[in-house]
């Protein structure tokens, strides 16, 4: 009995022993463990104290911060609104600007910061497509740049188009192109032709048509119908509208506004569909020009036989010919 009991004892001394020494090497194990991911953290975390968006991120990891920065840019996302029209007011709801986090680049805003660094969230904006701008027509650009375009508005004309093309390539030139779908319809390679030479296309109405006479629901069908064919033709999707005539109420400009589109009128009107002499075009054009102008056209002979001076005479004044949207948009 006496024996069978020391032995158990020591049995149980050599199981607590090891048990003993098994735990010891767990928490060293352990230990050396959170000192090795101090450690890390130091050297590959955040530095201590940067706070992001009011929260503390100091030692996270870069994957434990992709985690933080995704749940705080749930809340600092803003949907972008367009503006838009009530027809019932007649007023305008102005647009909202909104914004995403740019999570790769607050990543790396965050793990570049020094310690206590307050930070941000990178915000990038997301622009409406449609603001307050589109519900009024543009007669002009803006006047800080000398920039003009010359705007081609065609229903027919189509003789001598192949020739005023010519006159652009040989000047470097490249502007804004309005046509009606019908006339893209008729004549598909010029359209092509002109869409091809990097001219930019614009709407000018699936036919020619008075606007200001039409209802809200024919408006758009007048608008949507050039677009259809235009793009369908030319791989261009207009986003300039020219009404045909150049007749417009507030109610076209608010129905084109809701279908993204700016309504584009005239700074200078050739009046070359009247078929005057050239040197009366070029005069028109030559002594009212001005930064931001737009100077209405139509592919009239008249027209092609005044554009080479009238091309030489603004460039040598210092403007640039562009399309119609670069003005707009500078």
């Amino acid at each position: 009995m006496a024996q069978g009991f020391w032995f158990s004892l020591v049995v149980t001394r050599r199981k607590l022993r090891l048990v003993g020494i098994a735990l010891a090497a767990i928490l060293f194990l352990l230990l050396g463990m959170a000192v090795s991911n101090m450690i890390i953290r130091r050297v590959y975390g955040v530095k201590p104290g940067v706070k992001l968006a009011g929260h503390d991120v100091g030692g996270m990891l870069r994957s434990e911060l992709y985690d933080t920065i995704l749940k705080l840019s749930a809340a600092a996302t803003v949907e972008a609104r367009n503006a838009s029209y009530d027809w019932q007011n007649g007023l305008i709801s102005p647009e909202q600007v909104g914004q995403v986090i740019d999570i790769n680049a607050t990543i790396d805003l965050v793990m570049k910061a020094s310690a206590d660094a307050l930070l941000d969230l990178v915000a990038v904006p997301v622009l409406p497509s449609i603001t307050q701008a589109n519900f009024t027509p543009y007669y002009r650009g803006p006047a800080d740049q000398p920039l003009v375009s010359l705007m081609i508005n065609v229903d027919w004309g189509n003789e001598v188009i192949p020739e005023m093309l010519e006159v652009f390539r040989r000047y470097n030139v490249v502007t804004t192109w309005f046509l009606t779908g019908t006339w893209a319809e008729k004549y598909p390679d010029l359209a092509a032709a002109i869409a091809m030479d990097g001219h930019e296309i614009g709407n000018h109405g699936g036919w020619h048509a008075l606007p200001s006479e039409m209802t809200r629901e024919q408006i758009q069908d007048l608008i949507l119908t050039g677009e259809d064919k235009i793009m369908d033709i030319t791989g261009q999707k207009p986003m300039l509208f020219a009404p045909p005539a150049g007749d417009f109420n507030k109610q076209t400009v608010a129905v084109a506004a809701e279908l993204g589109y700016k309504t584009i009128l005239w700074t200078i009107d050739t009046v070359d569909w009247q078929r005057p002499a050239p040197t009366v075009i070029i005069d028109r054009v030559v002594t009212r020009i001005q930064n931001g102008a737009l100077v209405l056209m139509h592919p009239t002979e008249p027209t092609l036989q005044a554009l080479p001076l009238i091309i030489e005479q603004l460039q040598k004044r210092g403007y640039s010919i562009v399309p119609v949207s670069q003005i707009l948009n500078q």
